[in-house]
């Protein structure tokens, strides 16, 4: 919104400029525009209320973002409890039983059996 009032400040200044009015015309014009524009803007109350509703909600959403982080580090967690003895159990050396049989019976894999 600054950028927009920077423009509309170098318009006027460069109408002013080249403006073919007198000058008691055109500051008579000024003011009126400018009494206008005052009315169109809300005051430093509803400013200040705007201002309350966005952190209201800001801090609304951070709750929310709190709260789904803590949730995704709950289920973290449990899959992490859930699959680590399964995962001990293949490292010590016990076969893990697949879900289904082998496509491939005679195969051995040599970093579970080493020695067939």
């Amino acid at each position: 919104m600054g950028r927009f009032l920077n423009g509309v400040l170098i318009g006027v200044g460069i109408g002013l400029l080249v403006a073919p009015m007198r000058g008691e015309e055109m500051r008579r014009l000024m003011r009126e525009r400018l009494e206008d524009l005052r009315g169109s803007l809300p005051d430093s109350e509803q400013l200040n209320q705007y201002a309350q509703q966005g952190v209201s909600t800001v801090k609304g959403a951070a709750s929310n973002l709190s709260d789904l982080a803590q949730q995704v580090q709950q289920s973290g967690q449990n899959i992490a409890s859930s699959t680590t003895p399964k995962a001990r159990g293949t490292k010590s050396g016990e076969a893990a039983t697949a879900p289904f049989p082998s496509a491939y019976p005679e195969y051995v894999n040599p970093e579970v059996n080493p020695n067939p």
